[in-house]
Protein backbone atom coordinates (compact mmCIF):
# COMPACT_ATOMS: atom_id res chain seq x y z
CA UNK A 1 0.00 0.00 0.00
CA UNK A 2 1.41 3.37 -1.06
CA UNK A 3 0.42 7.01 -1.11
CA UNK A 4 -0.23 7.88 -4.76
CA UNK A 5 1.81 10.96 -5.59
CA UNK A 6 0.26 13.41 -8.09
CA UNK A 7 3.31 15.63 -8.60
CA UNK A 8 5.15 18.60 -7.10
CA UNK A 9 3.37 21.94 -6.63
CA UNK A 10 5.46 24.53 -8.57
CA UNK A 11 4.56 27.26 -6.06
CA UNK A 12 5.38 25.49 -2.80
CA UNK A 13 7.68 22.64 -3.84
CA UNK A 14 5.53 20.21 -1.86
CA UNK A 15 4.28 16.86 -3.08
CA UNK A 16 0.56 16.45 -3.73
CA UNK A 17 -1.06 13.12 -2.86
CA UNK A 18 -4.34 11.58 -3.95
CA UNK A 19 -7.03 11.83 -1.28
CA UNK A 20 -8.13 8.23 -1.82
CA UNK A 21 -10.97 8.19 0.71
CA UNK A 22 -12.07 11.75 -0.05
CA UNK A 23 -12.06 13.06 3.53
CA UNK A 24 -9.94 16.12 2.69
CA UNK A 25 -6.96 14.98 4.80
CA UNK A 26 -3.98 12.83 3.79
CA UNK A 27 -3.69 9.99 6.32
CA UNK A 28 -2.54 6.35 6.20
CA UNK A 29 -6.11 5.51 5.15
CA UNK A 30 -5.31 7.09 1.76
CA UNK A 31 -2.73 4.45 0.91
CA UNK A 32 -3.76 2.19 -1.94
CA UNK A 33 -2.46 -0.64 -4.10
CA UNK A 34 -0.07 0.73 -6.71
CA UNK A 35 1.34 -1.47 -9.46
CA UNK A 36 2.25 -5.13 -9.30
CA UNK A 37 5.46 -7.07 -8.83
CA UNK A 38 4.17 -9.74 -11.20
CA UNK A 39 4.88 -9.13 -14.91
CA UNK A 40 2.15 -9.20 -17.53
CA UNK A 41 4.47 -11.09 -19.86
CA UNK A 42 7.76 -12.85 -19.30
CA UNK A 43 9.81 -15.47 -21.08
CA UNK A 44 13.03 -16.17 -22.88
CA UNK A 45 14.73 -17.02 -26.13
CA UNK A 46 17.32 -19.78 -26.31
CA UNK A 47 18.96 -20.76 -29.56
CA UNK A 48 22.20 -22.06 -31.00
CA UNK A 49 23.90 -21.63 -34.35
CA UNK A 50 26.69 -23.68 -35.91
CA UNK A 51 28.94 -23.11 -38.88
CA UNK A 52 31.65 -25.64 -39.60
CA UNK A 53 33.51 -25.92 -36.29
CA UNK A 54 32.11 -22.74 -34.76
CA UNK A 55 29.04 -22.74 -32.52
CA UNK A 56 27.19 -19.85 -30.91
CA UNK A 57 24.61 -20.11 -28.12
CA UNK A 58 22.34 -17.22 -27.09
CA UNK A 59 20.01 -17.00 -24.09
CA UNK A 60 17.83 -13.88 -23.75
CA UNK A 61 15.14 -13.33 -21.12
CA UNK A 62 12.54 -10.62 -20.75
CA UNK A 63 9.92 -9.29 -18.36
CA UNK A 64 7.22 -6.72 -19.10
CA UNK A 65 4.65 -4.92 -16.98
CA UNK A 66 6.07 -5.40 -13.47
CA UNK A 67 7.06 -2.67 -11.00
CA UNK A 68 10.02 -2.43 -8.64
CA UNK A 69 10.04 -0.37 -5.43
CA UNK A 70 13.38 1.46 -5.57
CA UNK A 71 14.04 1.88 -1.86
CA UNK A 72 17.66 2.81 -2.59
CA UNK A 73 16.39 5.85 -4.47
CA UNK A 74 14.28 6.88 -1.48
CA UNK A 75 17.35 7.07 0.73
CA UNK A 76 19.39 8.73 -2.03
CA UNK A 77 16.88 11.54 -2.59
CA UNK A 78 15.64 12.08 0.97
CA UNK A 79 16.81 15.23 2.72
CA UNK A 80 19.44 15.44 5.44
CA UNK A 81 23.17 16.01 5.87
CA UNK A 82 25.54 13.66 4.08
CA UNK A 83 29.29 13.26 4.21
CA UNK A 84 31.51 12.75 1.18
CA UNK A 85 31.21 8.97 1.43
CA UNK A 86 27.45 9.00 0.83
CA UNK A 87 25.88 8.75 -2.61
CA UNK A 88 23.94 11.77 -3.83
CA UNK A 89 21.44 10.96 -6.58
CA UNK A 90 21.61 13.03 -9.77
CA UNK A 91 17.89 13.78 -9.47
CA UNK A 92 18.72 16.03 -6.50
CA UNK A 93 20.23 18.51 -8.95
CA UNK A 94 16.72 19.11 -10.32
CA UNK A 95 15.20 19.62 -6.87
CA UNK A 96 12.60 22.39 -6.42
CA UNK A 97 14.31 25.61 -5.28
CA UNK A 98 11.99 28.56 -5.85
CA UNK A 99 8.34 29.28 -6.75
CA UNK A 100 7.66 28.49 -10.39
CA UNK A 101 10.14 25.60 -10.66
CA UNK A 102 8.64 22.65 -12.53
CA UNK A 103 10.22 19.41 -11.37
CA UNK A 104 9.47 15.93 -10.05
CA UNK A 105 11.85 16.33 -7.09
CA UNK A 106 10.32 18.35 -4.20
CA UNK A 107 11.98 20.75 -1.82
CA UNK A 108 14.13 19.30 0.98
CA UNK A 109 12.18 17.80 3.85
CA UNK A 110 12.71 15.34 6.67
CA UNK A 111 12.41 11.63 6.00
CA UNK A 112 8.79 10.44 6.24
CA UNK A 113 7.52 14.01 6.34
CA UNK A 114 5.15 15.16 3.59
CA UNK A 115 7.67 15.28 0.73
CA UNK A 116 9.61 12.10 1.46
CA UNK A 117 7.21 9.44 2.61
CA UNK A 118 8.84 6.03 2.75
CA UNK A 119 5.65 4.57 1.30
CA UNK A 120 5.08 7.01 -1.57
CA UNK A 121 4.50 5.90 -5.15
CA UNK A 122 7.38 8.06 -6.42
CA UNK A 123 9.79 5.23 -5.68
CA UNK A 124 7.75 2.72 -7.69
CA UNK A 125 9.35 2.21 -11.11
CA UNK A 126 8.83 0.20 -14.26
CA UNK A 127 10.82 -3.02 -13.86
CA UNK A 128 10.47 -4.28 -17.44
CA UNK A 129 13.71 -5.50 -18.99
CA UNK A 130 15.47 -7.51 -21.68
CA UNK A 131 18.63 -9.27 -20.49
CA UNK A 132 21.28 -11.23 -22.32
CA UNK A 133 21.74 -13.92 -19.70
CA UNK A 134 24.33 -15.97 -21.52
CA UNK A 135 26.33 -15.90 -24.73
CA UNK A 136 28.54 -18.87 -25.55
CA UNK A 137 31.06 -19.05 -28.36
CA UNK A 138 32.72 -22.39 -29.06
CA UNK A 139 35.13 -23.91 -31.52
CA UNK A 140 35.58 -27.63 -32.17
CA UNK A 141 38.86 -28.75 -33.67
CA UNK A 142 38.65 -30.54 -37.03
CA UNK A 143 38.61 -34.34 -36.93
CA UNK A 144 41.78 -34.54 -38.98
CA UNK A 145 43.63 -32.64 -36.27
CA UNK A 146 42.18 -34.49 -33.27
CA UNK A 147 42.93 -37.87 -34.84
CA UNK A 148 46.59 -36.94 -35.05
CA UNK A 149 46.69 -36.38 -31.29
CA UNK A 150 44.59 -39.52 -30.67
CA UNK A 151 41.54 -37.71 -29.35
CA UNK A 152 37.96 -38.04 -30.53
CA UNK A 153 36.81 -34.44 -29.96
CA UNK A 154 38.24 -31.20 -28.58
CA UNK A 155 36.11 -28.10 -28.07
CA UNK A 156 37.13 -24.72 -26.69
CA UNK A 157 34.48 -22.33 -25.41
CA UNK A 158 33.94 -19.03 -23.66
CA UNK A 159 30.68 -18.02 -21.96
CA UNK A 160 29.69 -14.54 -20.84
CA UNK A 161 26.82 -14.07 -18.38
CA UNK A 162 24.74 -10.90 -17.95
CA UNK A 163 26.51 -9.09 -20.76
CA UNK A 164 23.86 -6.43 -21.29
CA UNK A 165 20.58 -5.20 -19.86
CA UNK A 166 17.94 -2.98 -21.47
CA UNK A 167 15.59 -1.36 -18.95
CA UNK A 168 14.09 1.98 -17.89
CA UNK A 169 14.62 1.10 -14.23
CA UNK A 170 16.95 3.66 -12.61
CA UNK A 171 18.36 1.25 -10.03
CA UNK A 172 21.21 -1.19 -10.55
CA UNK A 173 19.13 -4.23 -11.46
CA UNK A 174 15.35 -4.61 -11.91
CA UNK A 175 15.63 -8.23 -10.74
CA UNK A 176 17.20 -7.28 -7.42
CA UNK A 177 15.09 -8.04 -4.37
CA UNK A 178 15.91 -7.48 -0.72
CA UNK A 179 13.77 -10.46 0.27
CA UNK A 180 14.14 -14.12 -0.61
CA UNK A 181 10.44 -14.68 0.05
CA UNK A 182 8.21 -15.08 -3.00
CA UNK A 183 5.60 -13.01 -1.14
CA UNK A 184 7.86 -9.96 -0.83
CA UNK A 185 9.49 -9.54 -4.22
CA UNK A 186 10.17 -6.31 -6.08
CA UNK A 187 11.79 -4.32 -3.25
CA UNK A 188 15.28 -3.12 -4.13
CA UNK A 189 17.17 -2.13 -0.99
CA UNK A 190 20.90 -2.67 -0.62
CA UNK A 191 20.83 -5.68 -2.92
CA UNK A 192 23.78 -6.28 -5.27
CA UNK A 193 22.96 -6.65 -8.97
CA UNK A 194 23.43 -9.86 -10.93
CA UNK A 195 27.18 -10.16 -11.57
CA UNK A 196 28.75 -10.18 -14.99
CA UNK A 197 31.04 -13.17 -15.38
CA UNK A 198 33.10 -15.04 -17.96
CA UNK A 199 33.90 -18.74 -18.11
CA UNK A 200 36.45 -20.50 -20.29
CA UNK A 201 36.20 -24.20 -20.99
CA UNK A 202 37.89 -27.08 -22.77
CA UNK A 203 35.96 -30.28 -23.50
CA UNK A 204 37.98 -33.33 -24.48
CA UNK A 205 36.54 -36.68 -25.59
CA UNK A 206 38.86 -39.67 -25.84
Amino acid sequence: YLYKELGVDPQTGNVSYEDFNGDGVITPADRQINGSVWPKYFGGFNNSFTYKGIDLGVFLSYSYGNEVYNHNRFFGEAGGARDAARIIFASNVDRWQKPGDVTNTPRPDGINNNNYKDDGSRWLEDGSFIRLRALTLGYTLPKLLTQKIKLDRVRFSVTGSNLFLITKYTGLDPESSSSSSQNAQGIDLGTPPSPRSFQFGINVSL
